[in-house]
């Protein structure tokens, strides 16, 4: 009934330029004049992003993981008053305030307090992460990834000269860890645990049971846990995102925590992260290294940045509604004229999971409905060896796009 009640009595206006579903006063009061569907995707095709540059104009983008929607109006005031007063020079007042911010803004949003003094800022996640496995992990030893999972990983531990430790999640029981099947897992060389939580590309928010059992088997066998973090603020109702390191014991101490503003706040190109050092020896490596072997977050990243992390919340919260009304008429279409594709709605991210298996489509889906259908999805065996026959969608995109994308789909599986 819910699922139904939001499809049908959502409405759309524009924030910032970009149509979207309005479902509450707060949209409507950021909304102007309404535009075409025409008009809107030719505004994101004007726009140098790969989104929608990637294929041919008649391909409709659901693809890589970025929103269809505007910058929040604090980031682009941020980012206009650093241009219009030239201040594009050597500076750093950010990036030394940044610390503090996420540290505050992750108790507010997740209950949880890091420590400002463990925190290092990068130029994206995937930056600490190298660094921890080249610090901490030696070539030939094993690194665990919970499959399917987003596909850099898994090219950044081969050529590093690691292993890596594919443990499947349980499918068959809603996407969940497996502790007896991570045990398994496990061999003599085994060093670190890579953990995606929120999950790309499943969607879950993984439970406290869970996260327990990771924590469990990582004392016991002396792995090191290295959890991205960067979906946790893209949460959808009944879920919590529980921090790796705010669970209680041992935990925080062999954690190191990933985290950005860029898909809260659609920054993936304004390169910044942060990492929070639970283990104090990783930390000490990582400081060690030569200093100028990692970069840094430029000026206006971090100027963005910032400026998400202290003002951006009212944005963010209007944007997660548009998002859950998203994932709900999603869900419904899917039920009513494609039974047979599998769909289990995400806990978190604005990710759909779609499981083709059901359907007359062999081989990839992707590249199916990239030419029956034109339209642009992540290949599932781009996340694994097990999900030949899954494909990622992106519904964080207007309602109107994403019913022609569901249209689409629906024509060409027909």
């Amino acid at each position: 009934m819910r699922v139904h009640a939001l499809y049908t009595h959502v409405s759309t206006v524009t924030i910032e330029g970009c149509l979207i579903a309005a479902a509450n006063p707060t949209q409507r009061l950021l909304a102007v004049a309404p535009m075409t569907i025409e008009s809107d995707i030719a505004r994101l095709r004007g726009l140098t992003g790969i989104k929608w540059t990637r294929y041919d104009e008649d391909v409709l983008a659901a693809w890589v993981a970025d929103m269809d929607f505007a910058t929040a109006p604090a980031i682009r005031q941020a980012l206009r008053e650093m241009v219009d007063e030239g201040d594009t020079g050597y500076g750093f007042d950010a990036h030394r305030q940044i610390p503090d911010a996420w540290c505050a803004w992750t108790e507010q949003r997740h209950g949880w307090l890091p420590s400002p003094d463990r925190v290092r800022l990068f130029g994206g996640v995937l930056q600490p992460l190298a660094a921890v496995l080249h610090v901490h992990t030696m070539p030939g030893d094993g690194v665990v990834l919970f499959t399917p999972v987003y596909p850099p990983f898994f090219g950044m531990i081969e050529r590093a000269g690691r292993r890596v430790i594919d443990c499947p999640l349980d499918a068959a029981n809603g996407w969940r860890i497996d502790p007896e099947r991570l045990a398994a897992s496990i061999d003599e060389s085994t060093t670190a645990v890579i953990l995606c939580n929120p999950h790309n590309p499943i969607g879950r928010v993984f439970d406290a049971e869970e996260l327990a059992a990771v924590a469990r088997i990582a004392e016991e066998r002396d792995l090191l846990v290295i959890s991205d973090e960067i979906w946790c603020d893209i949460v959808h109702p009944d879920s919590t995102h529980i921090p790796f390191a705010a669970l209680p014991g041992p935990a925080s101490a062999r954690a190191v925590t990933l985290a950005a503003a860029s898909k809260s706040f659609n920054l993936g190109g304004l390169n910044c992260a942060v990492a929070h050092f639970g283990d104090a020896e990783v930390l000490q490596a990582v400081d060690s290294l030569p200093p100028h072997l990692l970069g840094h977050a430029n000026t206006l990243g971090a100027r963005a940045t910032l400026a998400g992390w202290t003002q951006g919340a009212e944005w963010l919260d209007s944007t997660l509604r548009i998002l859950w009304a998203n994932r709900d008429r999603l869900a419904a279409r899917l039920s009513a004229e494609l039974p047979a594709v599998g769909f289990d709605a995400p806990q978190a991210t604005y990710l759909a999971w779609l499981d083709f298996r059901g359907t007359r489509v062999q081989g990839d889906p992707a590249e199916f409905l990239l030419e029956h259908a034109r339209v642009a999805l992540s290949a599932g065996p781009d996340f694994g060896c097990h999900v030949e026959r899954f494909a990622r969608l992106n519904f964080a995109t207007t309602p109107d796009i994403l019913d022609r994308i569901v249209d689409r789909i629906v024509q060409a599986l027909e």
